[in-house]
């Protein structure tokens, strides 16, 4: 009899990352500096979308090179060819004489994103891919990564962008007099983001979302395991940083280990566990290490389950559909996900791959997590996560990324959301929205918190657009039971507008045209007037995660006061009808069918 041993956590990650990097092998070309990668462009250019096809696979190539055990031959590839393949095409991707050429870094250029995702992979796997190098073949990298010297740098997380390279650049004997001090400059204001509690405002793009684990905590962390010694007071900083971040933070997880679709740049997926495996490699004891584990296993396990096997990452989210994807993404995009795997560089030994897991905490009884400092209430309902954001609202500049991304009521797990369509239809999905006499429709921007509690989040806004000089005032409560919300919505409205508020969008398929796990319900409490479905099919997709979709909208005709109340549900199961016993201006008392009562005061 022959006994079968279960692979361990470390091994079965492992695993993952080498059916990950299987694909990417079956492209690589001998002598190519890039991958040939199927998908939209991006705005960066052509030699933007062409580094950016090396540059983030690498990242994921760095941290299978540098974990211990596997090998890839059940793949079909070894470490040492996939080390050599980018090895050489760093070489190639550096020499202006070379047809694969990269060119240097410009202005605010998408090249210094890519140079950064490099600095940490070679860092990362320096035995494999830095020290077989040449001198020439070394200094001919350097120079490159010189090209990023002044460089003008969006003042957000992408001054990262400029510390990572000057930063390698001083550790290898390569800078210039005042690099040193210009990078930590830079740090300077970085930390000058820092909102409190762990949180930063991403700067010049004026919003507080995931980007705070994969691109602030990420880099942060990073610097100081790599380059420290510079500033250790500053390094120290950065893990204080971490601590309370990682406590809010791994409430954004549902028990599936789905992490709530919030903010831009959804199509990385599962770098969303990005900081907890290297928090606990940079020291830092946030949570149980059981619990970090679980995070990560989950969240990639997630979306790899849910993916085809032996193709490349695709622009989407449960599959391939590039309409959800930002004008800066291209096919090689999705690889930012490659910083999920910062587990593989713990010891196979350490308590994060040993110790007992932990459940997620949405694996236990509901909660409600207020977190002030972000504008966020966060809430687990039945294993899923909805989220609140009561502040956060992309910068005038970028709202061609999708303002929806951050100006609906509440985003969840399990059910996903609308995003606009190609022929550009604002979504209305689990939204307020405004649409003015010429048809334009409005959704939620910059936005001002004035409640962020365990029981209520409240805010004001504007829906409307200076050029159309069209302005509709709100002030939004929201309070939540179960899987309900009673949304009040107080409205003044300075020219006729039309007001929509939507439902929870539902994936459903295209036979049964049904979910089957989860309904979405709205029920008028004061003000709206009438009541229909949004629908999309096939070639009309809309729905992050499914072809087809549909949600229930109320609307109404206002022009000046009005006070619109309704009852909005999403989870799983079929829900019941509320019946108002009483409603006045301080509050009101609803009554379910099975004899509970829901009271909320307005005042």
């Amino acid at each position: 009899m022959t006994l079968t041993t279960e692979p361990s956590n470390y091994e079965r990650s492992l695993a993952i990352a080498e059916k990950l990097l299987a694909p990417l092998v079956k492209c690589m070309k001998p002598g190519a500096a890039s991958i040939p990668l199927e998908g939209p462009a991006s705005d960066h250019g052509e030699l933007a979308d062409v580094l950016e096809s090396f540059a983030r696979p690498c990242l994921l190539a760095s941290h299978w090179l540098a974990a211990k055990g596997g090998g890839g031959e059940t793949e079909g590839f070894t470490r040492d060819e996939v080390a050599k393949w980018f090895r050489e095409g760093l070489v190639a991707g550096t020499d202006p004489s070379a047809d694969e050429y990269w060119g240097p870094v410009t202005n605010y250029h998408q090249h210094c994103v890519e140079m950064g995702a490099l600095v940490i992979a070679l860092e990362i796997a320096r035995d494999h891919l830095w020290t077989p190098l040449s001198d020439t073949d070394k200094h001919q990298v350097l120079r490159w990564m010189r090209t990023a010297r002044g460089c003008g740098f969006h003042r957000n997380n992408h001054l990262f962008f400029g510390v990572l390279p000057l930063s390698f650049m001083v550790s290898e004997g390569a800078g210039s007099p005042g690099d040193q001090e210009l990078l930590l400059r830079w740090m300077d204001t970085l930390e000058s983001m820092y909102l409190k509690d762990g949180w930063f405002i991403d700067g010049m793009n004026e919003t507080v979302d995931i980007y705070n684990a994969y691109a602030w905590h990420f880099y942060g962390l990073w610097w100081g395991k790599l380059y420290g010694d510079m500033d250790p007071d500053r390094a120290q900083r950065w893990r204080d940083y971490a601590v309370p971040f990682l406590k809010d933070y791994v409430h954004f997880f549902a028990a599936s280990g789905e992490n709530v679709p919030f903010g831009r740049s959804m199509v990385y997926r599962f770098n969303a566990s990005a900081p907890f495996g290297l928090a606990h490699y940079c020291g830092v004891s946030a949570i149980d290490p059981g619990l970090s584990r679980a995070v990560f296993m989950k969240n990639v396990e997630f979306f790899v389950s849910r993916l085809p096997e032996d193709q490349p990452l695709s622009l989407g989210w449960t599959d391939e559909f590039p309409l959800m994807a930002e004008v800066y993404s291209c096919a090689g995009s999705p690889y930012w996900a490659a910083k999920a795997f910062s587990p593989l560089l713990i010891d196979p030994s350490d308590p994060f791959w040993t110790a007992p897991a932990q459940p997620l905490p949405s694996e236990g009884d509901d909660f409600v997590r207020p977190i002030p400092a972000a504008g966020m209430v966060v809430r687990s309902v039945d294993g899923d996560i909805e989220l609140h954001n009561s502040e956060s609202g992309i910068n005038p500049g970028n709202t061609r990324f999708g303002t929806y991304k951050w100006g609906k009521t509440s985003y969840r797990t399990g059910v996903g959301l609308e995003v606009e369509s190609a022929s550009g239809e604002f979504p209305r999905d689990a939204a307020l929205t405004a649409e003015s006499e010429d048809g334009t429709v409005y959704g939620r921007h910059s936005t001002h918190m004035l409640k962020c509690t365990a029981d209520e989040s409240a805010m004001v806004y504007v829906l409307g657009h200076k050029v159309a000089h069209f302005s509709v005032q709100v002030e939004t409560h929201v309070w939540w039971k179960g899987g309900w919300q009673l949304q009040l919505h107080r409205i003044n409205a300075l020219q006729p507008a039309k007001l929509t508020v939507g439902g929870h969008s539902l994936p459903v398929s295209t036979d049964a045209h049904e979910n089957g796990a989860y309904s979405t319900k709205l029920q008028n409490v004061c003000g709206w007037e009438t009541s229909d479905t949004v629908r999309h099919d096939g070639a009309d997709r809309t729905h992050i995660m499914s072809e087809c979709s549909e949600y229930p909208i109320m609307t109404c005709n206002v022009n000046g006061e009005a006070t619109l109340i309704c009852l909005a549900y999403c989870g799983k199961g079929t829900p019941g009808n509320w019946n108002t016993v009483s409603l006045d201006e301080s509050g009101v008392v609803l009554k379910a069918d099975d004899g509970s009562e829901w009271e909320v005061s307005f005042e």
